[in-house]
């Protein structure tokens, strides 16, 4: 009977080293899970504060503005030609960029009529006959307009466009 005992004792010390080889792989598996879970957020976190330095060193675009239009009163010139006697009935609008600019043009418009008639009058009824002359015309009423108001920021001067609302050659 004494040899029994001996024996149950033998079964419990084989069983430590046994636990001791799981506790042995447990602790490396959780340390690299803690890591690599580490590493993850440390990224996540990196690539947020990333995309908040992009954002916010690109520029937002900026909101176009609405165009203001100032209507010049119709223009009657005598066209240059020796032949027949032909007139030119015009009706201008300028494209301006703000409010700013349209004061600025009512303010110089005396001088602005005055340039603009001025280039209307050299012009001959071939010259503005066809689609290339009227949009060399436009070309040219930009610049004369433009010569009168002062130098700003823009070298338009705050005067993007002409339009014409009414082109008679007669």
């Amino acid at each position: 009977m004494a040899t029994p005992k001996k024996a149950a004792p033998a079964a419990p010390a084989a069983a430590e080293p046994a636990a001791g080889k799981k506790k042995g792989k447990l602790i490396p598996i959780l340390a690299a899970v803690l890591l690599l879970s580490g590493g993850g957020a440390g990224g996540w976190y990196y690539m947020k504060q990333q995309n908040a330095e992009a954002k916010t060193a690109q520029p937002k675009p900026e909101k176009k503005k609405p165009p203001v239009f100032v209507p010049l009163d119709t223009f009657t010139v005598n066209l240059s030609s020796a032949a027949i006697d032909h007139f030119l009935q015009v009706a201008v609008t300028l494209e301006v960029s703000s409010a700013e600019v349209q004061e600025q043009v009512k303010s110089n418009m005396p001088v602005i009529r005055s340039r603009v008639l001025m280039l209307l009058a050299s012009k001959t009824a071939e010259e503005l006959s066809n689609t290339a002359g009227k949009q060399k015309l436009m070309g040219e009423l930009l610049a004369e307009t433009r010569a009168p108001l002062p130098q700003g920021e823009s070298p338009t001067k705050g005067i993007e466009n002409v339009h014409f609302s009414n082109f008679i050659i007669q």
